[in-house]
C-alpha cells in the first residue's frame, strides 16, 4: 500500500512540475526585438504589444520581479524542452545539428523549440517569416488584449452558447439535461435519459476536459471511463459526478460523422475547426480551417494520435490527406488539390453562413475558433473557442498566419 501511495505521489508531483514549467517558465524573454528583415508591420506590432503587457495584471513590483525571473529561467527552460521533445519523439524529431538553431531562435526571437520544429523554421523561406507566425504563448495574451468579455458569455459558457444558438436559429445539439453541484438544472423530459448514445461535457471547460461518451447497447450505458451504468441509474451517476467534481455537467445527444467525411469505422466525432475574425466595420472573415480525425485503438477506449488536414475555407475541400502531427512528411505542404482523395466536405456553404452569423452575434470577440460537427442531419455548431492556436495551420500549410487574412483583420483593431 505504501508503495502505491509513493508511486501516485511521484506521478502527481511530476504532473504539477510540468504544469508549472509550461505555465511559468516556457514564456520567453519579456521583451521583443524584431527580426532582420522585419516581418509584416501588424505582426511585429502585435508581438511587441504582447511583450509590453507582460504581467500587466500584477502589482508593478511583482511584475518587475516576474520579468527578472522569466529572463533568468528562459535559457534553462529551452534546453529542458529540447531534451523533453527528443525524449518523447525520438532523435529524428530533434536532430543534433538543428539544436543550435532552435536555441538561437529561442534566445533571439522568443520561439519555443516545439514550435521551431513544428514549423520547420530552419528552412530559409520560413526563417525569413519568423516574426509573421502566431506563437501559442503570445496568442493567448493577444486575444485577451483584443477581446471585450460579455455577460452572459456564450463562448466560455456552453449553456449560454446553446441559448444563443436557439435564439438565432443556429443548429446545435439539444441540451437534454444539466446537473449542477447543488442539484439538477434541467431534468430529462421523461424523467429518464433517452435510450441512445449520449455525450456529457462540463458547462465551463476547454480541450475536452471532463467530457464523457456514453454508448447505449440496448441494456445499459457503456462509458469511455470504463463504467457501465444502468438506464435508471444514469441520473444518479451524473448528479454524483457533478457534485464530486464541483462543476455543472451538460448532457447532449452523441453525434455521428457524416459518411462523406470518410472518417473510418473506428473514428469518433471529427468536428471541423473554422477560425473567423471580425473587423472594426463588422465584416466577418473566414481565416483558416482544419479537421482532426481521432481513431480508437482496437476494442479499447484509447485514442490514437489524431490525423489532421487543412480545409480550403472557400470550397470546403481537404487540402491534403489527413496525417499525424509528427510524421516524416511534415514539411511537404500544399499538395495537389486535384487528387480524388482530397474530397469536399458536406454542407460547407452552410457552415460558413452559420459561423458568420454566430460571430456577428459575438462581435465583441475579434477572433473565434468554431467547432462544427458535420453530421447526416446537417452541420451542428458545438462551441466557440477564444484561446485557439494556429499550430496546425502553420505546420501543415507551411506558411505563417500573418500571411493570411488574419493580419488584415488584426490591423483594423491595432490601428484604432
Amino acid at each position: 500500500m505504501a508503495e502505491i501511495w509513493i508511486a501516485r505521489t511521484r506521478r502527481s508531483l511530476r504532473a504539477r512540475w510540468w504544469s508549472f514549467f509550461y505555465r511559468r517558465c516556457v514564456i520567453g524573454f519579456p521583451w521583443f526585438l524584431p527580426a532582420r528583415p522585419r516581418g509584416m508591420p501588424v505582426m511585429v506590432t502585435a508581438r511587441r504589444m504582447v511583450r509590453r503587457h507582460f504581467g500587466r495584471d500584477h502589482h508593478p513590483a511583482y511584475r518587475a520581479l516576474a520579468q527578472v525571473i522569466a529572463t533568468m529561467v528562459w535559457p534553462a527552460a529551452v534546453l529542458l524542452q529540447l531534451w523533453e521533445i527528443r525524449r518523447d519523439r525520438g532523435a529524428e524529431a530533434v536532430p543534433i545539428k538543428q539544436i543550435p538553431g532552435a536555441f538561437r531562435a529561442a534566445m533571439r526571437h522568443n520561439v519555443m523549440p516545439g514550435e521551431y520544429y513544428a514549423f520547420a523554421l530552419w528552412q530559409p523561406h520560413r526563417k525569413v517569416n519568423i516574426d509573421n507566425y502566431l506563437y501559442a504563448k503570445e496568442a493567448a495574451l493577444l486575444f485577451k488584449l483584443l477581446n471585450r468579455p460579455s455577460q452572459p458569455n456564450p463562448i466560455d459558457d456552453k449553456l449560454a452558447f446553446y441559448e444563443m444558438c436557439k435564439a438565432h436559429a443556429l443548429p446545435t445539439p439539444e441540451v437534454l439535461a444539466a446537473f449542477s453541484p447543488t442539484g439538477k438544472l434541467l431534468e430529462f423530459k421523461s424523467g429518464l435519459p433517452p435510450k441512445r448514445d449520449l455525450f456529457v461535457k462540463p458547462r465551463m471547460g476547454v480541450r475536452g476536459d471532463g467530457s464523457e461518451h456514453l454508448r447505449w447497447d440496448g441494456v445499459a450505458f457503456d462509458s469511455n471511463r470504463s463504467v457501465r451504468i444502468g438506464h435508471e441509474e444514469l441520473g444518479f451517476y451524473l448528479a454524483t459526478r457533478a457534485r464530486t467534481e464541483n462543476r455543472t455537467l451538460i448532457i447532449q445527444p452523441a453525434l455521428v460523422n457524416h459518411p462523406d467525411l470518410r472518417a473510418g469505422p473506428n473514428a469518433i466525432l471529427a468536428p471541423a475547426r473554422l477560425v473567423t475574425g471580425i473587423s472594426n466595420n463588422g465584416d466577418v472573415v473566414a481565416i483558416y480551417s482544419h479537421i482532426h480525425f481521432f481513431d480508437v485503438a482496437g476494442n479499447t477506449q484509447t485514442l490514437e494520435a489524431p490525423r489532421a488536414a487543412l480545409i480550403d475555407v472557400v470550397s470546403g475541400r481537404l487540402m491534403s490527406p489527413p496525417r499525424k502531427a509528427f510524421d516524416a512528411n511534415r514539411s511537404n505542404h500544399w499538395p495537389d488539390n486535384n487528387s480524388d482523395s482530397y474530397h469536399v466536405l458536406p454542407y460547407w456553404d452552410i457552415v460558413l453562413r452559420h459561423t458568420t452569423a454566430a460571430h456577428q452575434v459575438c462581435s465583441n470577440y475579434v477572433f473565434i475558433g468554431w467547432d462544427v460537427a458535420l453530421t447526416d442531419q446537417g452541420p451542428m455548431l458545438l462551441e466557440g473557442n477564444l484561446n485557439w492556436t494556429a499550430c496546425d495551420f502553420q505546420r501543415l500549410g507551411g506558411q505563417p498566419l500573418g500571411r493570411t487574412k488574419f493580419a488584415e483583420v488584426l490591423a483594423t483593431h491595432l490601428c484604432d
